[in-house]
């Protein structure tokens, strides 16, 4: 079979986006130019009566973009009286505050080191022979440093390192000892004998690197954020090959939990924090990108469970970080789309600096991360089968001779031996996945202008043959300071992603269905004669190999996400900002049934081909104010007004009868079989508030206020009020704590409660709504599809969060949260008499509550010159409980899972197992019958009745997840890995229930657990031996026999990395170079090992691809 060419080539997409990326280029050196003027003009406003030096710099260096460098010594004891200045060039300033103080400043492309003066005339007075010292400065990731201050050890004579980081010094004679200066970096001295190149590494000082939180409506300091947020770095993904940033948030963040619909290329995944909080709406988190927020979910326009997963559209290697917001404090801001959490997602921005180039590709493979199901080969099964046979016979009283000979007459019909030997299904459905990546990036800015492009290829081959990713994505980040009050910006990301997918769950197109379930070793793919096989065992003429070469499932995504942004600074810390941002999505899907296959073949081909647009209008706006009150208050206000604006719009047409296979498309279909379409609008406008004050930076208090009016309710309940208040206490900051600061080097203690909302799922949920797609005898009509309920109002989060923050020996820092978390006014389809025609009715009913415990440790527990180690653990448990349901019922039985008051959402509700009967081989089975006082009396039977299934104290959420990590540093070399865990949670085996046939379907595959079934009398197992022809008998009842544990241990991330040495690049002209090999899921263990613990939705073991295992190996390179 030759594998087709799945995607189609993106030549006039490429094509624009490399216009794009020059025209870019040619803009930034406009702007660098234009910003040279910059120092000149740029003005301050200050009034100080008597303060440091120090001080008055500082509040310089906070009105304008510029960075100041300098030594404390330096500046130690200098003073500024009577400083009052108004929109004064900043020149001017310095000027005046380094009169007569032996200081002097030198301005580099947006960093002003101040620096000791040189006594010219001194110099002049004794000449003498000098000698010439140079070196370069860098940071530990071997980046240069612009700006350092390098002094001669007890002297005026210095200067500061230039944009690659040189500097060059003149000294009267050798030797002499350098100081070496950078803020946030540890002060160092070098010994210099000989004239030789000097290379300076800095070390970054704990004490002063101080973590952010971005909340998107503020950036705080972490010690004074009295919310709860985790922080994701950039650098945790960049090595990893994935298409989505998303899987990799699992494990590096408490309460965070990643699930994936298939480990198909893009696939839909959704992440779960701190618990499940609705029935019906969503549990997914809002997710902002820069501040904006974004659609979330899958785009699916195909026939397939599958889909593509929206992020996939963001490139992992342009994020810079990622903060998980999980309580009210920020989230609530966010109003009715927060109750389940926030994901932030920044990206990356330029920096003042010379212009960076960085290259990065990377090659890789992929498979099943775990055995996956695995069953028995031909051979094998044959003679499993055969042994059935005749130990059913021989229970019926027949003779082993008969019973043999019995069993001779009937296995051709079950396991024949093909004439080709028997097929590896394995072989011919599936193959090694394949991975190539290919990105550029541009970076730099002044001062004024900073700039961040990229543009990137990205190519996967699915595990299943013919399937796969093809995505080309760019990336624009621009920042300008147009004038001393004005700056504006852009973020652009473009990106088309073409996806070739194929059918999962029951279908006979899904590979790993027939694979393991419909065909079996003795199916043969071809005939003695070389036409496909069309006669088989099972599943009548559905050859899956066939229909993966001809029938395709295509979709081609579009995606344009634009968001501008001005802000104008009125006075001194009052601020308007306006962001507009623009997010189109267009879709189209080819869904293909080719008249050679048998998906085709009674049709005469079918095409369905659906369009799918989808446009996202957001407009912010924001008016903050800063600031200070006698030095020790701080205040921070911030008032806003919103408008979302979202349009879908969809269209699908399906046709058959072609009258050739190669000219598919719709209209050359000589019959329409259905065409159909709709579109919605929803909107929402927005009011908040937000304030934050703190004393001495030691208390904080916080509150915010949001309302929300959405469409998707009635005018009355149209409106919906969101609020918050948080406060903290920086406990280290007081006198009582001196005698402990040596070893205690921070303690915090934090609290904050709010409610947030939750939108129905539904957009016209409240409505009532009929249809005009009925008739009778083709005439139209029109029939009521659904009820009305004016009172349909917001879901309500409750969220309390308390916090314990502190730091030991500034080495180990530590995070303890407490949390509930209960949802009320649960949107739920209630269940109602079918004589109103309808079987249920979208109401407020119910209530559900999570409550949990998350500790986090980060501990430095090496940091040398030539080696670090950094560990992170993080563990979280959460217990879910159903409060109440409509007030009306206690139980709501759904299959094989029950909603129960006291109970978590997805308790599971089954009939007990209760092993194989040594003695007969017949399957048992707890009765759980009631007794008169109200008590279970188990009692074993062969019997199965729906009636003996129980409540049981298992469920699928787990109770504890986490995830541990290590990065350690050699030289040249780094290598990290990450494990993710969890325990608790289980799964059942729909697929087993679905193929087994209760133990007796002889036409299917046999999984290889059943080696272990019963043979003889005595035997002890779970598993019966296949003994007659199929029976369904107990595939319509769920027990616990396929009940499974999901506890895992996985070695979610692996990272080796090599950085060739500087002294060898930069003879190049390249900067650094960076060598890595990377491995993802590489080794799982797992409670139960037959299927992969991961691959469970809603508490049911996925019938579709698994998460996979892949291996990457890749090159970085930066100018």
């Amino acid at each position: 079979m030759n594998k087709k060419d799945y995607c189609n080539k993106h030549e006039g997409s490429s094509k624009r986006l490399w216009i794009t990326f020059l025209f870019f280029c040619f803009i930034v050196t406009g702007f660098m130019q234009a910003a040279n003027t910059a120092f000149a003009q740029t003005t301050v406003t200050a009034t100080f009566k008597k303060a440091t030096l120090s001080e008055v710099l500082w509040e310089v260096q906070r009105q304008t973009d510029f960075t100041f460098v300098y030594s404390t010594k330096d500046v130690e004891g200098i003073s500024v009286r009577n400083l009052d200045v108004n929109n004064e060039k900043i020149a001017v300033v310095l000027d005046k505050c380094l009169k007569n103080s032996g200081l002097t400043y030198s301005v580099h492309n947006g960093v002003i080191a101040i620096k000791p003066a040189v006594d010219e005339a001194k110099e002049v007075a004794a000449p003498q022979q000098k000698t010439k010292v140079s070196g370069t400065v860098i940071d530990e990731t071997g980046q240069p440093i612009i700006g350092a201050n390098v002094v001669v050890t007890g002297t005026t004579n210095g200067g500061t390192t230039d944009l690659d980081g040189h500097f060059f010094l003149e000294v009267d004679h050798l030797p002499v000892t350098l100081t070496v200066s950078y803020v946030g970096y540890v002060r160092q001295e070098v010994k210099v004998t000989s004239g030789k190149m000097l290379k300076v590494e800095m070390s970054p000082d704990m004490n002063l690197m101080e973590e952010v939180v971005v909340t998107g409506y503020g950036t705080f300091k972490k010690s004074a954020y009295a919310g709860s947020a985790s922080n994701v770095k950039g650098d945790k993904m960049k090595d990893i090959p994935s298409v989505s940033f998303m899987d990799q948030l699992q494990g590096n963040a408490p309460g965070v939990q990643f699930t994936s619909s298939s480990g198909q290329p893009g696939a839909s995944s959704s992440l779960r924090i701190r618990g499940m909080g609705s029935f019906n709406a969503s549990n997914s988190p809002l997710y902002v990108i820069d501040g904006v927020p974004m659609r979330s979910g899958t785009i699916n326009t195909m026939s397939s469970d599958a889909g593509l997963d929206i992020m996939s559209t963001i490139n992992s290697s342009d994020i810079e970080s990622i903060t998980i917001i999980k309580d009210a404090a920020a989230a609530s801001l966010y109003g009715s789309r927060a109750a389940n959490g926030v994901v932030l997602i920044t990206t990356k921005k330029g920096k003042v600096g010379k212009p960076t180039i960085s290259l990065k590709a990377d090659w890789g493979s992929s498979d099943f991360a775990m055995d996956y199901r695995p069953v028995m080969g031909g051979e094998e099964r044959r003679q499993y089968i055969y042994d059935g046979l005749v130990a059913g016979q021989m229970k019926k009283g027949k003779s082993e001779a008969d019973a043999m000979a019995y069993a001779d007459g009937e296995i051709d019909d079950y396991a024949p031996i093909p004439w080709c030997g028997y097929t590896n299904w394995d072989d011919v459905l599936f193959q090694k996945g394949s991975h190539q990546s290919y990105e550029a990036s541009l970076s730099g800015g002044t001062d004024r202008f900073k700039y961040y492009s990229s543009l990137s290829y990205l190519k996967q081959d699915g595990i299943a043959i013919n399937s796969g990713l093809e995505r080309i994505s760019g990336r624009l980040n621009v920042d300008f300071q147009a004038t001393d009050k004005f700056k504006l910006g852009a973020n652009v990301l473009f990106a088309t992603v073409n996806q070739d997918v194929y059918s999962e769950g029951t279908s006979y197109s899904s590979p790993f269905y027939t694979s393991r379930s419909a065909v079996v070793p003795s199916d043969p793919v071809y005939n003695e004669d070389g036409s496909w096989n069309r006669d088989f065992i099972r599943i009548s003429d559905r050859n899956p190999a066939l229909a993966a070469t001809y029938d395709y499932q295509r979709e081609y995504v579009t995606r344009a996400f634009n968001t501008i942004y001005g802000e104008y600074e009125f006075i001194k810390d009052l601020k308007f900002r306006s962001t507009f941002s623009y997010d189109y999505v267009n879709t189209k899907g080819n869904d293909w049934s080719d008249p050679r296959t048998s998906n085709g073949d009674d049709i005469n081909g079918g095409m369905s081909k659906k369009f799918y647009e989808y446009k996202k209008m957001v407009w912010a706006n924001q008016l903050s104010y800063k600031t200070s009150i006698a030095t020790d208050h701080h205040l921070d206000a911030l008032v806003g007004y919103e408008i979302d604006d979202q349009y879908r719009d969809y269209l699908s047409g399906y046709a058959t009868n072609f009258a050739t296979y190669d000219k598919n498309q719709i209209s050359n279909g000589m019959k329409t079989e259905s065409v159909g379409g709709n579109d919605t609008r929803t909107r929402m406008v927005s009011y908040l508030f937000r304030v934050n004050y703190d004393y001495k930076n030691k208390y904080y208090l916080g509150g915010s206020f949001r309302t929300d009016g959405s469409s998707r309710f009635h005018r009355d309940n149209r409106w919906g009020n969101f609020w918050s208040v948080s406060g903290s206490w920086r406990m280290i900051e007081e006198g009582f704590m001196d005698p402990v600061k040596d070893w205690l080097t921070d303690f915090k203690i934090r609290a904050s409660y709010g409610v947030n909302g939750t939108l129905p799922s539904d957009y016209f949920g409240y409505r009532g709504l009929s249809s005009l797609t009925n008739g009778y005898l083709e005439q139209p009509g029109i029939i009521q599809s659904q009820l009305k309920n004016n009172d349909l109002q917001w879901e309500t989060n409750y969220n309390l969060n308390l916090g314990l923050d502190f730091s030991l020996w500034n080495r180990i820092n530590v995070t303890l949260e407490y949390y509930t978390r209960t949802t009320k006014n649960l949107l739920m389809d209630r269940p109602i008499s079918m004589t109103t025609g309808f079987g249920s009715y979208l109401m407020n009913i119910g209530e559900v509550k999570n409550k949990g415990v998350e500790l986090e440790i980060n501990s430095t527990n090496i940091q040398a010159k030539d080696f670090s180690w950094n560990t992170t653990f993080n563990i979280s448990h959460n217990k879910n409980e159903i409060v109440t349901l409509d007030g009306m019922q206690t139980e709501i039985i759904s299959g094989n899972q029950i909603r129960k008051v006291g109970k978590s959402y997805r308790t599971f509700y089954m009939i007990e197992f209760a092993g194989i009967n040594p003695e007969t081989g017949a399957p048992q089975f707890y009765t759980n019958d009631v007794d008169e006082n109200g008590n279970y009396k188990k009692e074993i039977t062969e019997v199965i009745k729906e009636a003996h299934a129980i409540v049981l104290d298992k469920h699928a959420e787990p109770n504890v997840i986490g995830g541990l990590s290590n990065t350690l540093r050699y030289k040249w070399f780094d290598f990290s890995f990450m494990f993710s865990y969890q325990f608790g949670g289980y799964s059942y085996d729909n697929w087993a229930q679905k193929t087994e046939h209760g133990g007796n379907d002889l036409e299917a595959n046999i999984p290889t657990y059943y080696r272990d079934s019963w043979r003889q009398p005595g035997d002890i197992t779970n598993y019966e031996l296949f003994y007659e022809k199929p029976s369904v008998a107990m595939n319509k009842v769920s027990t616990t026999r396929r009940l499974h544990s999901t506890d895992f241990i996985r070695l979610k991330t692996l990272t080796f990395g090599v950085t060739v040495p500087k002294e060898w690049t930069r003879k190049l002209g390249i900067d650094n170079v960076r060598l890595y090999a990377s491995a993802n899921n590489l080794w799982t263990w797992a409670a139960y090992d037959y299927y992969d613990p991961e691959a469970v939705s809603g508490g049911t073991a996925i019938w579709g691809t698994p998460p996979l295992k892949t291996v990457t190996f890749g090159v970085n390179v930066n100018f």
